[in-house]
């Protein structure tokens, strides 16, 4: 007997001879294109808004990173009688290096080489987290990597000065008289005063474009905006600050004007 049953195969694909009969098993060219042409637009919106989404998280991680150094502040000063880290390079007028977390051997006024600044929290281990000194939003050579590195093979004394992300304002007042100079800091938990802010020594210490972070003496923290990229402008793209102590690069005439501007003491 002859099974006269349709196989069960054909009758699922539909019989190719039969006209007007067709199978599909795939998509077409052009809904491949459509399909294509949509991701690439909704791709293109969604890119800037991940973008300013990056940009806001990496703000955000910067002030926290500025948080916990103010409460290293802290902690050193009820240490060391309401005092702040001392900064030799702002009792020989340097600013522009006061990013600095060691002097190096310079062989010239700053002294014995060694810790400096912020540097000197990172010694006595007050920060509880060294790689806190750096923004995720750095673009240049300061890296947590690089600074580690030299400082964990010289103990602060080598020839190369480490940096950090972040500025430091000094363990003194400014004076009319002695730009650097001038009476002791001990205002710890003043609101007025500006303890730090992000990198100003040069453009690529800019940290975040629009603007930067600013701790003051209570530890809290505020975005100074940067409107029409007046503090960038003012700042060097690039300077030798291995020169003469009283150049104009070393002096950091830019930096004073924007500390200024911030009123860092009040």
């Amino acid at each position: 007997m002859t099974d006269r049953r349709p196989d069960l195969r054909t009758r699922a694909l539909g019989d190719r001879s039969r006209p007007g009969c067709s199978s599909r098993l795939g998509f077409s060219v052009i809904e491949l294109v459509v399909v294509l042409a949509v991701i690439v637009v909704l791709t293109s919106l969604l890119l800037p808004g991940l973008e300013v989404a990056r940009k806001g998280a990496r703000r955000l991680v910067c002030s926290s990173n500025q948080r916990q150094i103010g409460v290293s502040f802290l902690i050193f000063g009820s240490d060391n009688n309401d005092r702040l880290p001392e900064s030799r390079f702002q009792m020989v007028n340097r600013p522009a290096n006061m990013m600095a977390l060691n002097s190096g051997d310079l062989n010239d006024e700053v002294g014995v080489p060694g810790f400096d600044g912020i540097g000197i929290l990172w010694e006595g281990r007050y920060i509880d987290s060294p790689a806190s000194c750096f923004c995720p939003a750095h673009r240049g050579q300061h890296t947590f990597e690089r600074a580690k590195a030299l400082l964990g093979e010289t103990q602060g004394t080598g020839p190369e000065i480490a940096f950090c992300n972040y500025h430091y304002t000094g363990h003194q007042k400014r004076s009319q008289d002695e730009p650097l100079m001038g009476p002791t800091r001990r205002r710890m938990t003043d609101p007025n005063v500006i303890l730090l802010t992000d990198g100003l020594r040069s453009r690529s210490d800019f940290n975040h474009e629009s603007g930067f972070n600013v701790l003051r003496g209570d530890g809290s923290t505020f975005y100074q905006a940067d409107t029409g990229s007046k503090f960038l402008n003012s700042i060097p793209t690039d300077v030798n600050f291995d020169g003469e102590i009283g150049s104009e690069d070393s002096s950091g005439m830019w930096i004073f004007d924007i500390w200024d501007e911030l009123q860092i003491d009040g």
